[in-house]
């Protein structure tokens, strides 16, 4: 779903909070120094309850706190998914000592707690109301307002774990409170690496791969990266560059078989459409529940990887000569192809990198020069983080024929 309008954050505690008027009067005095019309508490149940609205944005925000635990069940998924244990390895135990919780909730719209609802979501769309808060900007919106939220209640009170909903995160507080601190959207805090693989035999490193939530919350789809002897967080890193290419200014989502990698030719990745019902693996193929991007790794020279799939860097062809002797015979498909990659090369351009078509049975182009040396600075980090921006954002969007 894109750009879901109601998102929560759960704040878990092993004792009484008591401070919950102060975080929601902190919040108001924050934003207020952003906006000169500020929000206004609409409904309070001091101590317990808090519901402000913000009359221009129409953007509601609530602050719950409940002397109890959270439902177990709610949890039940993000548990069951090994990044949870690996980030917050204790996190089953925090858990089990949780005796109250902070709810924090954003939304748009004063009808953003029923829109969800089939029904009345149907009657709305009949009368031609369009729903609330469903632009970009506005999700993004949301989002930060709700990282504040959160931010601000762990400086009066840290938790034991936090759990974000829109991404089905559970981790401890001081994680949180990190992740949470990046301002990138989406960031890490916005897309759960959901790790899976076969069980391997004694004495096999395991193959890993990836199946990401919340990619849909922006592009409408999920990611997926088949097991592979990559190490997971390579693959993670290239699908925060993947991710970050089709919400960039002017990004796209690289077009179904094409690969794209960063200028140093480092690494290559093909990207695949497959639609839902499509049958994705090649061990156990089984049924997208969902329609998916799959990034294919065929090139990643830090960890030794060149498949037998890659055509090399030299058999790059001039698409603007249009090559007879590869180019289709009939003159209709002739037209149609080259058409297809002046479109592609406008689009990478559009983001600042290049196309490039590359043919098995081209001749070897002469080596390019060798890159220059970028010493790391604070701005232009020399090795990328989790969210994938030391990966520099020039692109070749490739097509190999």
């Amino acid at each position: 779903m894109l750009y879901p309008n109601r998102l929560q954050a759960a704040l878990l505690f092993d004792r009484q909070v008591h401070d919950l008027e102060a975080i929601m009067r902190s919040f108001t005095r924050i934003e207020g120094m952003r906006t000169p019309v500020a929000f206004s508490l609409s409904e309070a149940n001091p101590g317990r309850f808090y519901r402000l609205f913000h009359p221009v944005e129409e953007l509601m925000v609530t602050f719950e706190y409940c002397e109890h635990p959270c439902a177990p069940e709610v949890f039940r998924p993000t548990l069951s998914s090994p990044y949870t244990g690996i980030v917050t390895p204790d996190i089953r135990d925090r858990l089990n000592r949780t005796q109250t919780h902070i709810l924090l909730e954003v939304s748009h719209g004063v009808f953003a707690g029923v829109e969800s609802d089939p029904k009345i979501a149907a009657m709305f769309e009949a009368i031609g109301r369009a729903p609330s808060g469903a632009t970009r900007e506005q999700f993004e919106r949301r989002l930060q307002v709700l990282a504040l939220m959160a931010r601000i209640a762990i400086e009066h009170a840290m938790p034991l774990a936090v759990h974000w909903t829109q991404s089905d995160l559970l981790v401890g507080g001081e994680v949180f409170d990190k992740m949470a601190a990046d301002p990138e959207l989406p960031g890490p805090l916005h897309i759960h690496p959901q790790l899976f693989g076969p069980r391997p035999a004694p004495g096999d490193d395991a193959l890993v791969g990836i199946r990401t939530f919340g990619v849909r919350h922006w592009l409408g789809r999920e990611v997926i990266v088949e097991p592979s002897v990559l190490p997971w967080l390579a693959n993670v890193e290239t699908i925060f560059t993947f991710l970050r290419i089709a919400t960039m200014p002017n990004g796209y989502v690289i077009p179904d078989g094409d690969t794209f990698g960063p200028e140093d030719r480092s690494l290559s990745y093909r990207v695949l459409h497959h639609d839902e019902g499509a049958m994705i693996g090649d061990v156990d193929p089984s049924p997208a529940d969902m329609p998916l991007y799959e990034l294919v790794p065929l090139k990643h020279l830090a960890h030794g990887l060149v498949s037998p799939e890659h055509v090399p860097d030299s058999r790059v062809i001039d698409d603007t000569a249009f090559p007879p002797d590869l180019m289709p015979v009939d003159q209709d498909a002739r037209m149609a192809l080259a058409n297809e990659w002046f479109q592609k090369r406008k689009l990478a351009e559009g983001i600042g990198g290049r196309f490039e078509v590359r043919h098995a049975d081209a001749p070897a182009a002469p080596p390019p020069p060798p890159a220059p040396v970028i010493r790391p600075t604070p701005s232009q980090p020399g090795l990328p983080s989790l969210s994938g921006r030391g990966l520099r954002s020039r692109v070749f969007g490739r097509k190999e024929a």
